[in-house]
């Protein structure tokens, strides 16, 4: 492969580097998702950045560039939305490249670096994620973000607060893929057969299962049946105390205002995956509901 260099977007402090440093001398590979293979980099300057190996782009060099530089300048309106920092377009290759963080499944989910998030950590992160959704949807030509995980989703600590950043936004937009390509599991919207079907409303639901993995500290799929999480806690309702629902770290708090924002943000989870999507409510709808249950400023 002949060496190509990164194109780095607006206001990028990274020093620049070839395709073979980035991918192949240090890279190695944190995911596999709908739209391409993560990988966690280290460029000469010695940062840290994550690099989205793109699959199934068809678009010609230009209107890719183009796009990217759209989609950069849609993300720097808002701080819920991860920047891009760079790209790069070589033969087959079409690469995203953007800080590297914690994500929320890594926080919530994992085996090594599983963080500990209080109540308050974990409301004002769903604040976040709603804010950033709230957002793509505003925006013209009837965007949707269509591909909503907690890996997606990265968190970091900065003046005594948890800042939050939503990834992969709009990725359809630059990949053509098969229309069978399937959303990840748990996080599919019963309406959603494939990529083409994405709405705001599947979003919407998408958004719920990451809220209750914020609440109850589980994964989507809660076990080896295949059991998704919105199926799980409508399950405990109807079997257990509702308290059974929840993180068993959250059990800890004991004021009563805790407790209440905790069921009131379980029950916009709860109706953020309705099984119809007209029952659903808007990001909008559930933005302000968040912000008004926890206080928030807006």
């Amino acid at each position: 492969m002949s060496s190509s260099t990164l194109i780095f977007l607006k206001g990028s402090e990274y020093e620049e580097c070839g395709l073979e440093t980035l991918l192949y001398s240090n890279a190695h590979v944190l995911g596999r998702g709908t739209f391409g293979t993560t990988f966690k980099a280290q460029l000469p300057g010695k940062a840290f950045v994550a690099v989205k190996r793109l699959k199934g782009v068809c678009l010609p060099e230009i209107d890719f560039a183009a796009k990217v530089k759209e989609l950069a300048k849609m993300a720097a309106g808002h701080e819920n939305l991860l920047p891009l920092k760079a790209y790069c377009c070589h033969m087959n290759e079409r690469l995203l490249l953007h800080d590297f963080l914690s994500s929320l499944a890594s926080a919530l989910h994992g085996s090594a670096i599983k963080i500990p998030l209080s109540w308050e950590a974990r409301s004002n992160i769903a604040y976040g994620i709603a804010r950033g959704i709230s957002y793509l949807h505003s925006q013209p030509s009837n965007i949707c973000h269509g591909n909503i995980r907690s890996s997606n989703i990265f968190i970091s600590y900065y003046n005594d607060r948890h800042s939050v950043q939503i990834s992969e936004y709009c990725m359809a937009q630059l990949a053509t893929l098969d229309s069978k390509t399937a959303i990840a599991q748990g996080y599919r919207a019963p309406e959603v057969t494939n990529l083409n079907s994405v709405s705001h409303k599947s979003d919407v639901y998408a958004f719920g299962v990451v809220l209750l993995e914020l609440l109850t500290g589980k994964a989507p799929l809660v076990n080896d049946k295949g059991t998704d999480l919105p199926k799980w806690v409508r399950s405990i309702f109807q079997e257990k105390p509702i308290i059974e629902v929840f993180d068993s770290a959250l059990h800890e708090y004991k004021e009563s205002w805790v407790g209440e924002q905790m069921v009131r943000l379980l029950q916009i989870a709860v109706c953020c995956t309705f099984e119809y999507q007209c029952n659903r409510p808007s990001m909008a709808a559930v933005t302000n509901r968040i912000r008004e249950t926890c206080n928030f400023k807006p």
